[in-house]
């Protein structure tokens, strides 16, 4: 770089798009310091930006060995660092006024530009290299590219390049709203050793590629078959469907399905699925019918649309799989196809369930091309997606205890050895793509279910975190992109139990997989196998797919409860009413009593870390468990209402909310939650992902209302990094609310270039427990009100 320089060659203006995230325009940092100090440092330097420094907190406990990458706007900054970085290396000095860069340089291990390494990770590398231990003629691969406005260029190069190593490209993929442009490839193991290996002479050395990833799998947990069930569900579905589901092809015909489904078949795959078609058909049922052990007692009103995304194969031992596309394609196909022109399959869908997780692509600190996509749709079309977090099925090491050790302890103990053993792998149990999309719900597993197994446990299996309310021991942990909370929601998704495995002086605690289902989970339907009797099967499912299906029906029953309430509601634009269903989805959760474990376990001791606590806690509860009672119905002693709307750029909106007389001036627990909803455009070629940002302006009459900001919950700083904002209030004394017996609640959009409204929602519960006049004394002061009772 400084021979470069030091040449006068302008090897910044070699691009013609300044705003494009091209490797030539990035430095490479690579630190053993914090990044906070990071950010403060880049600052004193006029022009340059810190790729995420709006969501970066002092507060944060992040990794102090992070590579970070620097976007350089002009040469005039690009000089500005290689000057700094040669006097630092010479003599450990800075110029004046660039003292913050002090500390920073000092815990630095290099600069560098965007090189092999960075076009593949250490985490997709390790994947790769294990591929190579059964090579086949031919290892699929995705390449995606640098992202430019006219990518034509860019992709003839990739191509050439492939076709050079001995590769074949199988599908493309170019999505302009994402900044996507992808390549499926096979590549010849040679090839994809030199790629292994970093070489610069390789496909890791080329302009045109960002990254080299391996192929998107699907992660199957299988069920466990129990029988036939008592009959199915008398009638078939009728109306236009609000929900979908993307997953593999169903048995739709199953006694619990029939009539409940609108099928489309985009890719072809219903010819290819001779397989068991499981994961599909047990999506599907939950969707439709929640848990069936306790099946929900409000049906759905509307059919459910299936989009056919991955089959089965005649090999029982192989999951199902995505056909020879990209999945990012596939979505933006399935959504267009839905939603756009006449010939529309389900124009009037706002909730996509997709319980898809990639265990080849777990987050870790960049966003999957398949996420962009997903966050894309979401705002174009105004959709909720609605995502499993995934599952990480590596057995947890419980180091210096043996198996009989571990055996004897209590149930509480043993559940903390599994979270300490758990809080060891975080860095490789965070989400998988694409759980990290920034305008999804991405639900995680509340390791819960109805069923009750009938015989005793065999020894050695334990449901290591029963009764605590915690997720899963499986399920994929947060947070998600810039520190937003992920998963945001728990959903129930079956206990999962583990199998302790000695090791010498050590166990592993291994959650079960061929048989996960074995003692506990959810009911759903089921394809018949050899030893079935008759059509209607039932299995047992655990995991964040089911979950995230639970969550989904819950959503399009809450849809389907406003409908009756509001006989004009359908009438609001889809984009609206997607928000508010994302807000309800979030509105309901709450922290369990696992937070008291969970900081207890990972801590740090003390009231002055609070905040990393809290950082700790969301990373395996999200917002919390959510609660489909209080998203769909309401009760006497509490009061929901909520609002759509959308608002400009750097404006803000005040909302009246009405404070009832009999929560006044009482010596009674009571409080306020708010939750606000939107769906941002991505923008992954500038410096903040985020285009929307907005947050809620906290009460100024909270002392008025004897009620302060609950300490059980995320930070606040934590709250507001995603697209939903999600805050609880709450006292014990409730002070009598002066004048006209109302109090102000604001939603502020902050300033960004985007030159249109943007939709949102936002929901607000008043609530005061025992006191049975709290719905009605808010009903009779809203100007719009239910046209038919909402279920209290």
């Amino acid at each position: 770089m400084a021979e470069l320089l030091d040449d006068d060659t302008p090897i910044l203006q070699l691009q013609a798009d300044p705003a494009a995230l091209a490797p030539e325009r990035l430095l490479v940092f690579e630190l053993t310091g914090g990044i906070p100090q990071f950010s403060r440092a880049v600052s004193l330097i006029p022009g340059l930006e810190f790729l995420g420094a709006e969501d970066v907190d002092d507060d944060e406990d992040v990794d102090p060995n992070a590579v970070l990458y620097l976007m350089v706007p002009s040469e005039g900054a690009f000089r500005n660092i290689v000057t700094l970085w040669r006097g630092w290396r010479a003599n450990g000095t800075v110029p004046p006024n660039y003292s913050a860069w002090k500390a920073m340089l000092s815990q630095l291990r290099d600069i560098r530009p965007w090189g092999p390494q960075d076009r593949v990770t250490p985490e997709d590398r390790a994947i790769l290299a294990s591929e190579l231990l059964n090579p086949g003629p031919a290892m699929r691969v995705e390449v995606e590219l640098v992202f430019r406005r006219s990518g034509q260029a860019t992709e003839l190069l990739a191509r050439q390049q492939i076709a050079a190593a001995g590769g074949a490209v199988i599908s493309r993929s170019r999505i302009e709203g994402a900044g996507y442009h992808a390549l499926l490839t096979d590549l010849p193991p040679a090839a994809l050793a030199a790629v292994v290996a970093q070489n610069p002479a390789g496909l890791a050395g080329s302009e045109a590629i960002l990254q080299i990833r391996p192929q998107s799998i699907f992660q199957l947990l299988p069920a466990e078959e129990v029988g036939s069930g008592d009959g199915p569900p008398a009638g078939p579905l009728e109306g236009d469907p609000i929900a979908a589901i993307f997953d593999a092809v169903p048995l739709s015909q199953h006694p619990r399905l029939a009539g409940k489904l609108s099928m489309d078949d985009p890719f072809d795959l219903e010819p290819l699925a001779v397989g068991a078609r499981k994961h599909g058909t047990a999506m599907a049922s939950a969707v439709v019918h929640g848990d069936l052990n306790a099946a929900w007692a409000r049906a759905l009103e509307r059919p459910v649309h299936f989009v056919n995304m991955l089959y089965a194969t005649a090999d029982p031992d192989r999951p199902e799989q995505f056909p020879d596309l990209l999945p990012g394609d596939m979505f933006e196909r399935a959504i267009i196809r839905m939603r756009e022109g006449e010939a529309a399959t389900a124009r009037h869908v706002i909730i996509v369930n997709a319980s898809l997780g990639d265990p080849n692509k777990s987050f870790a600190g960049r966003l999957s091309g398949w996420a962009r996509v997903v966050d894309y749709l979401s705002a174009k079309y105004g959709i909720l997606f609605v995502i499993s977090a995934g599952n990480h099925m590596a057995p947890l090491r419980t180091e210096n205890m043996t198996a009989g050790a571990f055996e004897a302890l209590d149930a509480g103990e043993k559940g903390r050895q599994a979270l300490r053993a758990s809080s060891a792998e975080l860095t490789t149990r965070r989400v998988l793509a694409p759980a990290e999309a920034m305008n999804a719900i991405t639900v995680g597993s509340l390791n819960v279910d109805n069923f009750d197994y009938p015989h005793p446990i065999p020894a050695g299996y334990f449901d290591v975190w029963a009764d605590a309310s915690m997720c899963c021991v499986s399920s994929a942990l947060g947070p998600g992109h810039n520190g937003a909370i992920k998963p945001d929601i728990l959903a129930p998704g079956g206990r999962h139990f583990v199998r302790v495995m000695p090791q010498g002086d050590h166990h592993d605690l291994s959650p079960l997989t061929t048989n996960a289902a074995a003692f506990a989970g959810i009911g759903v339907a089921y394809p018949p196998s050899q030893t079935s009797v008759g059509p209607n099967v039932v299995a047992r499912s655990v995991g964040t797919s089911v979950a995230a299906a639970m969550a989904t029906g819950v959503a399009a029953r809450a849809h389907e409860a406003l409908e009756a309430a509001y006989p004009d509601f359908g009438a609001i634009p889809a984009v609206r009413r997607a928000a508010l269903l994302k807000a309800l989805l979030v509105h309901s959760a709450r922290w369990s009593d696992a937070r008291d474990m969970l900081v207890e376990v990972l801590g740090p001791v003390g009231g002055q870390f609070s905040y990393r606590q809290k950082d700790n806690v969301r990373r395996y509860l999200g917002h919390g468990l959510f609660d489909p009672e209080r998203i769909i119905n309401c009760a006497d002693d509490r009061a929901t209402l909520w609002a759509v709307g959308s608002i400009d750029a750097d404006r803000g909106l005040r909302f009246r909310i009405p404070w009832p007389a009999t929560m006044s001036g009482k010596a009674q627990p009571h409080g306020l939650t708010a939750t606000l909803a939107w769906f941002s455009p991505p923008r992954p070629s500038t410096v903040a992902y985020r285009a929307v940002r907005m947050k809620i302006v906290e009460p100024g009459q909270l002392g008025a209302a004897g009620i302060r900001a609950n300490s059980v919950q995320p930070d606040p700083k934590q709250a507001h990094k995603g697209t939903i904002v999600h805050r609880r209030w709450d006292g014990a004394r409730a002070a009598a609310i002066a004048g006209d017996g109302f109090f102000d609640l604001s939603v502020q959009r902050e300033a960004d270039d985007l030159d249109h409204a943007s939709a949102f929602a936002l929901v607000v519960t008043l609530e005061m427990p025992g006191e049975i006049e709290v719905y009605n004394g808010v009903r009779n002061r809203v100007n719009i009100q239910p046209a038919v009772p909402v279920g209290i």
